[in-house]
């Protein structure tokens, strides 16, 4: 299970220069558009606490979010939004989490100009072939004094982010004391019950999909002349070790082991459900062939009493669950008191409405009727 961390880090969507600084691309791609295109990549599309985002921000992050560039035509419409959304929700969070990390004299004080250097050497690394950090610097009009502070800011975000793992990490463990998770169980008992087990056995005889009626006829015939045979009397066990022609289930005499209801193929569960243990199947037409099943023996649904559960692993879970509660909460709380204003259409959530769209006061008489009398 990743991280909460990287669960933080991929809400926050742009955590690299190249993904992320402000215009590093976009300038570039401003001076090969036209000026029509390069003057609409400034206008200001989201605020944050007064900090400005362009549409050149947002379409570099939205592209970051996108698979390869050869495959962005293979992308929906649907899922497009969805990477727009993305990206918007990211600028705002990266945005109040630098503001957070900034106000943090340890996490400042904690990095150097090392760290500083080696987060450049990784940027030239990523450059495209042909270009260089020098090239990307005039292409922004950023200096490489703005450009370290820059990243200097990146870095206190994502030691912030660690601080706050860990904090988080601290007070899931404190709080899912053995108590917490008898309550949990007590709360969930669908979820530790151990459903209903069949054991069968099977023997597959193959048919050509392409081979026509007559062929799947000839199989299921062979089929159904092997499911009389063991209903007459004869070993399922040894049948299935002669006639099958599944390699694997014959050396085990048909054997496909204990499984839950419903993790059958489809159309063996859909019979087997049906039967009794100790039951041979007609003919099951399948993908494969025609398969004839015997139940072997089965187990009926189980209740799990609290000791019987790992309760090491029901810990781990609940730890991860609950660190994710408290990031997510650490996220909101940020957004509920910060000012967010959304400046374009396309960038708006869908329950924000923009001022001019809101209705205006209903006159004071229509206020003052009575509501309608409920009825009985």
């Amino acid at each position: 299970m990743p991280s909460i961390a990287r669960k933080i880090l991929s809400a926050l969507a742009i955590a690299a220069f190249l993904s992320a600084a402000p215009a590093a691309f976009a300038a570039s791609s401003e001076a090969e558009a036209d000026a029509k295109e390069a003057e609409a990549l400034k206008e200001v599309v989201l605020r944050v606490n007064g900090a400005d985002f362009t549409r050149a921000n947002l379409e570099t992050a939205v592209a970051n979010l996108m698979p390869s560039a050869s495959f962005h035509s293979s992308v929906s419409s649907e899922r497009k939004g969805q990477m727009r959304k993305d990206a918007v929700n990211g600028m705002i969070n990266d945005e109040l989490i630098a503001g957070e990390a900034a106000r943090d004299k340890a996490i400042a004080d904690s990095i150097t100009r090392k760290d500083v250097n080696k987060e450049i050497d990784g940027l030239e690394k990523k450059l495209p072939q042909g270009r260089t950090l020098k090239d990307v610097l005039k292409a922004s009009k950023m200096s490489k004094g703005e450009l370290k502070d820059y990243l200097r800011k990146k870095l206190q975000s994502k030691r912030y982010i660690e601080k706050k793992t860990e904090e988080f990490k601290a007070q899931a463990e404190a709080t899912v004391t053995d108590a917490f998770m008898r309550d949990y169980y007590d709360k969930h008992l669908e979820k530790f019950e151990e459903p209903e087990q069949m054991r069968l056995r099977a023997i597959l005889i193959k048919a050509d999909p392409s081979g026509g009626n007559a062929v799947w006829e000839a199989a299921r015939q062979k089929a159904k002349g092997l499911a009389d045979r063991a209903r007459g009397g004869e070993d399922f066990v040894k049948l299935a070790e002669q006639y099958s022609e599944d390699p694997g289930g014959a050396k085990n005499g048909g054997d496909m082991g204990w499984q839950h209801k419903g993790s059958f193929l489809e159309e063996i569960d859909a019979v087997a459900d049906r039967m009794k243990t100790g039951e041979i199947s007609e003919p099951i037409m399948t993908i494969y062939g025609y398969l004839v099943v015997k139940v072997e023996d089965a187990k009926p649904a189980v209740q799990k009493k609290y000791e019987e559960l790992n309760t090491g692993g029901l810990k781990q879970e609940l730890v991860a669950k609950e660190r994710g509660r408290l990031a997510e909460k650490w996220i909101a709380d940020m957004r509920s008191a910060a000012k967010i204003e959304y400046l374009a259409v396309d960038v708006k959530p869908a329950e924000a409405k923009p001022a001019e769209e809101k209705k205006p006061a209903e006159p004071e008489k229509e206020a003052r009727q009575p509501a309608p009398e409920a009825k009985p």
